[in-house]
């Protein structure tokens, strides 16, 4: 089973664009995939609820350090959890141009050679 990990927008989106990665996961997961979703991860941290709202309080005055720890967080995902030789790929949500977030991982996804694939392209794949 190919495992992927979802790169969006979220800094200075609604909701923290939860929504878009929540329906993306879904999706993926149907046809087949093992998904990284950093949106879950927050989740699952108890920094953010599902709908994109801060549980954490001390995150809104604190947000350059959470930044930090939540990139830390997830650029290991990109190295540590995720194969090139496997198939394993970054899958992009449509905005990520716009995110400093996105591209990075993009590019640390680039620099250990998984694959990159758009969100339409994985599910086009994925229907094969």
């Amino acid at each position: 089973m190919p495992r992927c990990y979802l790169a969006g927008p979220m800094r200075h989106k609604r909701r923290f664009n939860f929504p878009a990665f929540f329906r993306a996961d879904e999706v993926l997961v149907k046809l087949g995939w093992e998904v990284f979703n950093p949106a879950q991860m927050d989740v699952s941290s108890g920094a953010v609820t599902r709908d994109g709202r801060l549980r954490r309080r001390h995150l809104e005055v604190n947000m350059p350090s959470a930044n930090r720890e939540f990139a830390a967080r997830d650029v290991g995902v990109l190295i540590e959890k995720l194969r090139a030789e496997d198939g394993d790929a970054i899958i992009l949500l449509p905005g990520w141009r716009r995110s400093v977030g996105a591209k990075a991982e993009r590019a640390v996804a680039r620099w250990v050679g998984l694959r990159i694939l758009r969100i339409d392209q994985a599910i086009r794949e994925g229907k094969r």
